[in-house]
C-alpha cells in the first residue's frame, strides 16, 4: 500500500488536488481517502498500483 498526501487552503483546491492526482494516476486502487481540517484542508490517499 503507498500513501500520497494532499493539502490546500481551502476545500474547492483540495478537491482540485485530488481529482488531479486521480486522473494522473489512472493505475491505481484507491483504498479509501481520509480528512482532516485545521488551519488548512488536508488529505490522504491510500491506495495500491496496479
Amino acid at each position: 500500500m503507498q500513501t500520497k498526501t494532499v493539502s490546500s487552503v481551502t476545500e474547492k483546491g483540495l478537491d482540485k488536488k485530488i481529482n488531479n492526482f486521480l486522473k494522473e494516476n489512472s493505475n491505481i486502487n484507491v483504498i479509501d481517502i481520509k480528512f482532516s481540517v485545521a488551519s488548512l484542508f488536508a488529505a490522504i490517499i491510500l491506495y495500491t498500483e496496479n
